[in-house]
């Protein structure tokens, strides 16, 4: 097999492993999600999730706490992705299907030209 050959497979195989979400699924710790905030921590913004909740506007590095059927958790966002979703990166029973959350640049960060 060539280098190139090589090179290409590696590179199609990290691809499919980052698209599959693999680097999402940590919820002790930081990921190319963000990162899970103490509880008791400032926070930017709070988000209440209720039956009628199927989208939330972030923006990133916004620090964010969610309230869903009296449990809470707070998320740091850190994705270049434009949205994911917020049963990937909540504790275990918080949320039980899918809500969207669409992730914003922070014109902080945003170079200008």
């Amino acid at each position: 097999m060539s280098r190139k050959t090589s090179c290409i497979l590696v590179g199609a195989a990290l691809a499919a492993l980052l698209s599959s979400g693999a680097f999402a699924q940590s919820r002790s710790g930081p990921s190319l999600l963000g990162e899970p905030i103490a509880a008791g921590l400032p926070v930017d913004k709070v988000i209440t999730i209720d039956a009628n909740t199927r989208w939330a506007n972030v923006m990133e590095d916004d620090i964010v706490k969610f309230v869903a059927g009296g449990k809470e958790f707070s998320w740091r966002f850190a994705s270049t992705k434009n949205a994911i979703n917020l049963k990937d990166i909540a504790p275990p029973g918080t949320i039980d299907r899918d809500i969207r959350v669409y992730l914003a640049p922070n014109p902080l960060f945003m170079n200008s030209i």
